[in-house]
């Protein structure tokens, strides 16, 4: 959904081609082939990005890709030769126009909303029941996955408009990579109570204009508005909640309904707030947010956790994307106390998919030493938690944690306790962390707790009819943008034409347009400082 993008990563990525091109001209007749369509750079691609683990190396020395592990895997387990034919999308709408297209697939990883847009207009097939077999070795999908997120999955309904559809997500998806949203911002210029008192407010805040941004996605704007227009109401629910008047559940249930309305007062309403976001954020940005985060061009970027978790590394390291060296600093990381997005990326399988093939893959990614190797690559945080019971890969991905954030309490500076007992079902999941870490980076980033998870609310798919007049309210919104910023286009063009056409004509006449400095100063060239 949200992917980490550096240079390394591509080469890796373009490393990887040739491999895949070779086997697939000298594949023999009994080679399943396997089509995958998956995110940008959203899996191991071996190289000098991955985790270190035992593998056997590639000829020149470096790890192999998850890919190629998998096929090698594959034909150990099954006895058959496998290909993948591995390629990769940007947007979930680039998905489903390939979809429409005609292009065949036998797994894809969409994002939350689209597989119940895929699963509502019938494009999907569903999980076998042997996928869900715990007594299978090769399952380790159901054995390993987050009870949070297998409850997650299984209580929610494809279709919530057809009460007389009983499926859920869990039935047509498995879980591969999470999280939530919130704002990455540079300390420096952003005061942290105060920021803390905005909320999502910090999109409209003066004291940010052209110093913040928000995606370039209709569905993240539109989220961000809806809690900022329903900021009372969900400042009530919340108080309903605290008081014990409304149970976890019911809490989070009704918060999801006030984030997910688009009737068509509402969607009038967001668009006034959504105008006055435009008249005050930076830019729209898909990508770029990190890098202008890190170089301090902005001080707020509304972002999905992997990607603040990434940016947070890079500025702490003091390197941009393409490992070049620049200033260090240390970027936090805030998740407004209202609301956030709870998003999740899964895998599905298109009608008339290799079920079983497709089913293997998505097992082999869920094993938690692979699931640890994707998280260390891509930067997110997976849906695997491990299986106590499992002696030989149970506690990897909470290990791996640990490793990352635990500190000795008698050493550390300021610890506190953090509770991830709800995604890892183990008592072994509380640990001592640093309080900086637990509360404004890294850590609450890749995975927040229990508390905050009950205030996130997934994003529905709308309906035909809501997702056409949300487009519309989109278009209009940022055809704003546009023609202001075409109307200084021309005008700047305007003047530089004129320019152009006055040194053609008498620039060797006058002196017009080489002014001299004044006596006792020398000419110096201007910077444009930002």
């Amino acid at each position: 959904m949200k992917k980490r993008r550096i240079g390394a990563l591509t080469l890796a990525s373009l490393a990887l081609m040739p491999t895949l091109l070779s086997a697939a001209g000298c594949a023999g007749d009994d080679t399943i082939v396997l089509r995958v369509f998956n995110w940008e750079e959203y899996i191991d691609l071996g190289g000098e990005g991955s985790y270190e683990y035992d593998y056997e190396v590639n000829e020149d020395g470096s790890a192999p890709a998850m890919i190629e592990d998998f096929e090698a895997w594959y034909e150990e387990t099954y006895g058959t030769p496998i290909r993948v034919e591995y390629s990769t999308f940007g947007t979930n709408e680039d998905m489903y126009n390939q979809l429409q297209l005609g292009d065949e697939y036998d797994l894809l990883c969409p994002s939350e909303y689209m597989i119940m847009k895929l699963a509502a207009e019938d494009y999907l097939q569903p999980y076998t029941d042997e996928f869900f077999d715990p007594s299978v070795e090769e399952n380790y999908y159901v054995r390993h996955v987050s009870p949070y997120i297998r409850n997650m999955f299984e209580s929610n309904r494809i279709n919530r408009a057809d009460e007389s559809d009983t499926s859920t997500w869990a039935d047509y998806a498995a879980g591969y990579m999470w999280g939530v949203t919130g704002f990455i911002y540079n300390p420096e210029y952003v005061d942290e109570e105060e920021l803390s008192a905005l909320g999502w407010n910090a999109m409209l805040a003066p004291q940010y204009n052209n110093r913040v941004t928000t995606k370039d996605n209709v569905r993240d704007s539109y989220f961000v508005a809806l809690a900022i227009l329903y900021q009372d109401e969900i400042a009530a629910l919340a108080q309903q909640h605290t008081a014990g008047e409304l149970a976890d559940e019911e809490y989070n249930a009704q918060l999801a309904a006030i984030l997910n309305r688009t009737d068509d007062e509402t969607i009038a309403r967001v668009e006034e707030v959504m105008n006055e976001m435009d008249a005050n954020i930076y830019s729209y940005e898909t990508d770029t947010g990190k890098a202008d985060i890190v170089s301090g061009r902005i001080w707020l970027n509304f972002a999905w956790s992997g990607d603040a978790v990434y940016a947070m590394d890079l500025a702490e390291a003091g390197e941009d994307e393409e490992g070049n060296e620049t200033e260090q600093a240390l970027l936090n990381f805030f998740i407004p106390e209202e609301c956030a997005n709870l998003w999740f990326d899964g895998w599905v399988m298109p009608k008339g998919a290799n079920t079983q093939a497709a089913q293997a893959f998505v097992n082999f990614l869920s094993r938690p030493d692979n699931a640890v190797r994707n998280m260390y690559y891509i930067g997110y945080s997976g849906v695997i938690s491990g299986d106590p019971d499992d002696e030989e890969y149970g506690s990897l991905v909470l290990d791996y944690v640990k490793d990352c954030y635990e500190v000795d309490e008698a050493e550390a500076e300021d610890p506190m306790e953090y509770d991830l007992r709800y995604f890892f079902g183990s008592e072994d999941a509380v640990f001592m962390a640093e309080r900086e870490q637990a509360e404004q980076r890294q850590l609450q980033a890749h995975y927040p707790t229990e508390d905050v998870t009950l205030r996130c609310a997934v994003m529905d798919y709308y309906g035909e009819e809501a997702n056409e007049a949300i487009n519309e309210l989109w278009s209009r919104v940022k055809s704003e943008s546009l023609d202001t910023w075409a109307i200084v286009v021309i005008c700047v063009g305007i003047v530089l034409v004129v320019a152009a056409v006055l040194m053609l004509k008498f620039g060797n006449k006058i002196d017009f347009f080489r002014i001299p400095p004044k006596k006792g100063y020398k000419r110096i060239q201007q910077r444009n400082l930002d």
